[in-house]
């Protein structure tokens, strides 16, 4: 399928907020050092799904699996990818509590963008579907590793 320079700029976008994420959780790992290793192992989940989104523009031009058109709202993406961005500054310049940052890590991981970005491809044939059954349990593991770890540190 050949995609067009606005369909790759907006798979891009999603790659863009999973490293932003990523980003975001590395800071937590600084500013928390004593929960350091939890917070690389969550920006490392989140690494594999940039490397996951990009490569899906290679599939979908190899015709593999199909790029669902109208699944993201570009501008949803954008606002949230703003959003995260301007928390990376603020978090290093002020104090932030673990239990905030947990908070805000349940509403990223939570929110539509993260829970369904595997849903930019169709699902449609067997090989899609197998991609997509085993990014949502991945992406399901990552968000209860989170949860666990919230319950902990109430």
């Amino acid at each position: 399928m050949e995609l067009s320079a606005f369909q790759i700029s907006k798979i891009e976008l999603i790659a863009d907020y999973e490293a932003a994420v990523m980003e975001l959780y590395w800071v937590y790992s600084e500013k928390f050092p004593e929960h350091k290793d939890f917070w690389i192992d969550m920006a490392d989940d989140e690494r594999r799904n940039v490397e996951w989104v990009r490569s899906t523009i290679e599939l979908i031009k190899a015709g593999k699996v199909d790029y669902n058109r109208e699944r993201f709202n570009i501008e949803a993406v954008r606002t949230a990818l703003g959003f995260i961005k301007a928390q990376i500054p603020e978090t290093l310049d002020k104090p932030v509590s673990l239990q905030a940052a947990l908070a805000y890590a349940a509403g990223i991981e939570d929110s539509m963008t993260k829970k369904k970005f595997y849903e930019m491809i169709k699902d449609d044939n067997p090989e899609a579907r197998a991609m997509c059954q085993k990014l949502a349990a991945e992406n399901q593991k990552h968000r209860e590793k989170l949860t666990q770890f919230r319950a902990k540190h109430k």
